[in-house]
């Protein structure tokens, strides 16, 4: 069989690298998302930082899922690059960061690049945003504080 009789290969004929248990985020519904500026010149510190990050967040269920990865702004502005880090709740993604393994590493990134990081809840699969839709709706109707109508 050749590669492109094989569905579960690359166009180079390599098969892909399998997935570690919710690198897809099928059992992540915590992010923490990072901004961060890029660094003058390379820095050893951030080399350090790097290789001891995902130590860090393995006791915790977090994965990698987004790093090193060019950012393509579709609206505003977005100085450096991104981060996604993936857990598999909010009180997970908040006891990793404040982990005394992971609050032992962070000054080898801060000294040298700054940015902002975040945590959001995910949704559901399947989730609709038409019920929020509904709820503000409501909420206009009811001549809610801060709403307007059209």
């Amino acid at each position: 069989m050749t590669a492109q009789d094989d569905t579960s290969t690359t166009q180079s004929g390599k098969r892909p690298p399998e997935a570690s248990p919710g690198a897809t985020g099928g059992d992540l519904n915590a992010y923490v998302i990072a901004r961060m500026g890029f660094p003058a010149r390379p820095q050893e510190d951030l080399a350090e930082y790097m290789e001891r990050l995902l130590p860090t967040m393995k006791p915790f269920g977090g994965h990698i899922l987004s790093h090193g990865k060019e950012v393509e702004n579709l609206e505003g502005v977005w100085p450096g690059y991104a981060v996604v880090l993936g857990f598999p709740d909010v009180a997970r993604a908040h006891a990793w960061y404040n982990s005394p393994e992971y609050q032992k590493i962070m000054p080898l990134r801060r000294r040298h690049v700054d940015g902002e990081l975040i945590v959001v809840e995910g949704n559901p699969p399947g989730y609709d945003a038409t019920g929020a839709a509904a709820a503000m709706r409501r909420g206009i109707l009811a001549g809610a504080p801060g709403t307007t109508k059209k």
